[in-house]
């Protein structure tokens, strides 16, 4: 009794439309990747940030308080 391994497995991947699904996924994926960095760049990257240089932090902290509604 010599038991040989079973033949290779045909992959569904490799047939035509296996192809073609491996084409619109990628497809797929490609468009939201860009519609994640133009999110980034149009809504997300823009927004100022405060600024923390010590000099800038120090002279918020000491300022006059402002009036408020509260305080007439």
């Amino acid at each position: 009794m010599d038991s040989q391994p079973p033949p290779p497995a045909y992959s569904w991947f490799r047939s035509r439309g296996g192809r073609r699904f491996g084409r619109e996924f990628a497809a797929i994926v490609l468009l939201k990747l860009l519609a994640l960095i133009l999110l980034w760049f149009f809504c997300i990257r823009p927004l100022p940030r405060a600024d923390t240089a010590p000099p800038a932090v120090r002279n918020h902290l000491l300022a006059p308080a402002s009036e408020t509604a509260h305080d007439r």
